[in-house]
């Protein structure tokens, strides 16, 4: 028989809530129970969808049409200065990139949120424009990279219209 000593897995140990006897089991399974706990909260916080008032959810969806719209003319204008042959090649796919991928970050965001009963036919109105925005960015993009010369402007006139489109959803939302 092996006599106990204090670097024993079978010893008592003083714990918060007193004396606790440690076992194999207890060693190995508090800090597992403390990580399921622990991604089970985060789980649970983490996937509720924000439901903000009517208000919020209108300021929100406002700021989320303009920086879109933002997005849209940034790439405007880099197909504009391509056509000139005013942008380097490696320049204007960054750009092209970074546009895209605000656009798609900031219409994941709205769309996310639930918004109230009065407000889900501006909400389905909003994420299509700002959806087909993004289609529209990702087109362009690849048109870019592609170096696809006799897309370019289809591809201005497809901005134009989106732009004047998500100037209308914007004069919608601000009602």
């Amino acid at each position: 028989m092996r006599p106990r000593t204090p670097t024993s897995l079978s010893v008592w140990s003083v714990g918060y809530d007193g004396n606790v006897k440690l076992g194999r089991s207890s060693v190995r399974a508090g800090p597992f129970r403390a990580g399921v706990g622990a991604v089970l909260l985060c789980l649970i916080t983490a996937c509720a969808p924000q439901a903000p008032d009517h208000s919020s959810w209108r300021d929100q969806a406002h700021l989320s049409v303009e920086d879109v719209a933002s997005n849209v003319a940034t790439m405007s204008l880099v197909l504009q200065l391509v056509r000139e042959g005013r942008m380097l090649g490696k320049y204007q796919q960054v750009v092209a990139l970074n546009s895209e991928t605000n656009a798609g970050r900031t219409t994941s965001h709205l769309s996310a949120e639930q918004p109230e009963p009065r407000d889900d036919a501006m909400y389905r109105r909003v994420t299509t424009v700002l959806s087909d925005a993004g289609d529209l960015l990702a087109q362009v993009r690849i048109a870019l990279v592609r170096r696809d010369s006799r897309a370019y402007p289809r591809l201005a006139r497809e901005l134009d219209r989106m732009t004047r489109r998500l100037d209308r959803t914007e004069t919608a939302v601000r009602r």
